[in-house]
């Protein structure tokens, strides 16, 4: 695992660190924030964004890729934030299918929006589209921003700048991990893709060439 140090990483989308996982912000044209992800910690979260400036209530939403504790830490953090996970995630927090026990089990201990594979929102004029990736998680989702910018969590690795299926020790189907990594080789127009634990590229064909039909 490779993640990204707290910076900038292109103009508008900022990446922090917090151990060994990123979570993302994009900076919205009101100079608010939307969150992709949320960290481990809530000490190392409030930290990170101490060195941008950033503070929890310039987020005005998180969007969770997934429910493991890596991925939503901090989020209490963002008390002002709507949370929004995917509509198939629900089961992974509600008692009907259960994590790995070594790996913890998933909660989210505040309140939270489910969006339906294919649904958008618009945030500020910015649009953020729900793209279900199960594997990973039952409900594992991709999250793109404006048609060009794609948020995986643990959808995938990059390695090498090249698109692997993650870590199979931490996923729960990797068969269905690999036919949602195609799903998402299908797209087109993205200029930018961002994982959880192994860091961004901008070439999305590069990347996806060995996915792609």
């Amino acid at each position: 695992m490779k993640p990204i140090g707290t910076r900038e990483v292109l103009p508008n989308i900022l990446a922090i660190s917090n151990k060994q996982v990123n979570f993302y912000l994009v900076r919205l044209p009101n100079r608010n924030y939307i969150a992709f992800d949320a960290g481990a910690s809530m000490e190392l979260s409030l930290s990170e964004l101490g060195k941008l400036g950033i503070q929890t209530e310039d987020i005005t939403a998180v969007f969770l890729t997934h429910t493991d504790s890596d991925h939503v830490g901090s989020v209490g953090l963002f008390k002002q934030a709507k949370v929004f996970i995917s509509k198939q995630e629900e089961q992974m927090i509600d008692g009907s299918t259960k994590r790995a026990a070594f790996l913890g089990y998933c909660k989210l201990d505040c309140p939270y929006e489910t969006l339906d594979d294919g649904e958008a929102v618009n945030m500020d004029g910015t649009t953020v589209k729900c793209l279900l990736t199960p594997g990973h998680t039952k409900g594992s989702a991709c999250f793109i921003v404006d048609d060009r910018y794609l948020f995986s969590g643990d959808s995938f690795s990059l390695k090498n700048g090249k698109v692997k299926p993650f870590i199979a020790f931490f996923n729960m189907d990797g068969k269905e991990q690999r036919k949602s990594i195609r799903k998402i080789a299908g797209h087109n127009g993205i200029d930018a893709v961002f994982t959880g634990h192994h860091g961004y590229t901008e070439d999305f064909s590069g990347a996806f060439a060995d996915w792609q039909v």
